[in-house]
């Protein structure tokens, strides 16, 4: 089995996975806690080292193989909002969009199905495919 390993390949994995923490923590902290400015329960004002902790620890959490096993299945909203505890708001039921929502979903799998693109990034505004 040793003969076999290749520390470059173990190295990449790992970069990938500390790759894909630090943009979640950048992603939770600018965009999901952008307008969290006090704590649910004591109402204390919250700093920008405490959302990065907040980050840290959910995207820790995630990136967790013990706990999750796989990196190819979802995690529930319920699961999140339970375990992880993350305020998550269902755009089904609490926003009323979900067809919308599940509408643009199936148009751009198609449309990246067809174009042959494993995935995209999407802003508004600008469509980013990603490339194999």
């Amino acid at each position: 089995m040793l003969a076999g390993f290749d520390q470059a390949e173990l190295y990449k994995y790992e970069q990938a996975r500390e790759l894909s923490i630090s943009l979640l923590e950048e992603w939770l902290v600018n965009y999901k806690f952008k307008d969290w400015d006090y704590t649910e329960g004591s109402k204390v004002s919250v700093t920008s080292e405490m959302k990065k902790s907040r980050a840290a620890e959910i995207a820790r959490s995630l990136n967790d193989t013990e706990r999750w096993h796989s990196h190819g299945h979802g995690i529930s909203m319920e699961v999140l909002r339970r375990d992880l505890k993350v305020r998550i708001d269902d755009f089904d039921s609490d926003l009323g969009i979900g067809k919308e929502v599940r509408d643009y979903y199936n148009l751009l799998t198609d449309y990246m199905n067809k174009r042959g693109n494993p995935g995209a990034l999407h802003y508004p505004g600008q469509y980013l495919p990603i490339y194999t």
